[in-house]
């Protein structure tokens, strides 16, 4: 598979004749991808789908039959349930394309996985990490290219916020809307980032990035419990099955054991200690982060802005995070703030929030991508 470093863009062809406009928010994430499309005539949402975001090519010599009507790529759910038979490729790391040719076949399957017709124009608005480079923004292009017919890149904190947006409690006097002042925690996989949202599009001094996030802690789980248990041989699959059924932090839990099968037999592993330690240090570093763009923030807008702290991503299902960070924020006398996760909702937040940014655009804001 080629990398990012390929520049070049799809052929032109002529362009088409178009039966409708159709709008995509599209949050391409590094495990999961978010797709939803929305008509602007109707204003409303016609398909949703989440799909992983992985991309399988069947290996050579596989037999007739093996593999689904004998395809030679699978995606997502497929594509890993037959993955024995494929060579895998992730299309993205770290939320940026990492696989060109693999970006773009995975494109095309959301785009057909969606039901957009090929006739059909289709303009397109992507979350990108708020710390995206312009090589990782024109690589983004190039992907899609072809694909979609106008884009706009939008940093995914803002989607996020934009997405979290409750348009029903604008008028109150006591909303705080997310969008003009807020502080998101993403717990991805390859990394967290803490941003401020201030009701303009994040910058580098806005946010802080660090590399332990979902993996991290699959990772530390992996060798605490290789520690104890030498003999298990425990994969780092068995350690994120381990951490999405039991994570907590801050003593939770008191126990919690998992079925793990050690030399062909089933054994009980304790594994609260391994999760929750792990767990504990990922508390710990978004407690600094979070406190540390607090301190930045305008004196005049922390008041609103501590009650509007909120944590999306995977690590946004860990039990008892939001409670436990809004506690050491208390603690250090950050006074009246409000720590809330999104919880399952994190795996179309960016989307949502990338479809609204669709219906609000200007007509000088899409990106024509030339076929």
């Amino acid at each position: 598979m080629s990398t990012t470093t390929s520049k070049t863009a799809p052929r032109k062809t002529k362009a088409k004749q178009t039966n409708e406009m159709l709008l995509v928010g599209l949050d391409l994430g590094t495990n999961t991808t978010c797709i939803q499309v929305a008509k602007p005539t109707t204003g409303k949402v016609v398909t949703s789908e989440l799909i992983p975001s992985i991309v399988g090519y069947t290996t050579e010599g596989i037999l007739p039959g093996i593999i689904p009507g004998d395809a030679t790529t699978l995606y997502g759910q497929l594509a890993l349930k037959y993955k024995l038979h494929l060579n895998l490729v992730q299309p993205l790391r770290d939320g940026i394309i990492a696989d060109m040719d693999a970006a773009r076949d995975f494109l095309v399957h959301l785009k057909e996985t969606a039901g957009i017709s090929p006739d059909a124009e289709v303009r397109a608005v992507i979350g990108m990490p708020a710390n995206a480079d312009s090589e990782a923004r024109e690589n983004t292009r190039l992907a899609v290219t072809g694909i979609f017919d106008k884009v706009i890149l939008i940093p995914e904190p803002f989607l996020a916020a934009l997405g979290s947006r409750q348009e029903d409690q604008l008028v109150k006097a006591d909303y705080v809307d997310p969008v003009c002042n807020s502080l998101f925690v993403d717990i991805g996989a390859g990394s967290t980032d803490v941003c401020l949202i201030q009701g303009y599009y994040p910058s580098a001094e806005d946010q802080i990035s660090f590399a332990f996030a979902g993996d991290a802690v699959d990772e530390s789980i992996q060798e605490s419990l290789l520690n104890k248990y030498p003999d298990s041989q425990i994969s780092i699959a068995k350690c994120r099955e381990i951490k999405e059924k039991h994570s907590f932090v801050q003593g939770a839990t008191s126990e919690a054991s998992h079925s793990v099968m050690i030399s062909g037999k089933i054994k009980q592993l304790e594994v609260s200690d391994a999760v929750g330690t792990a767990c504990d240090t990922l508390l710990n570093k978004i407690y600094e982060a979070v406190r540390a763009l607090i301190v930045k923030a305008d004196p005049d807008s922390i008041p609103d802005l501590l009650q509007n702290i909120i944590i999306t991503g995977g690590g946004s299902m860990i039990k008892g995070l939001d409670g436990a960070l809004q506690k050491l924020l208390s603690e250090e006398g950050f006074e009246g703030c409000q720590v809330t996760s999104v919880g399952e909702d994190y795996k179309t937040r960016v989307a949502s929030g990338a479809i609204k940014a669709a219906f609000q655009a200007k007509e000088r804001q899409w990106q024509t991508l030339l076929r």
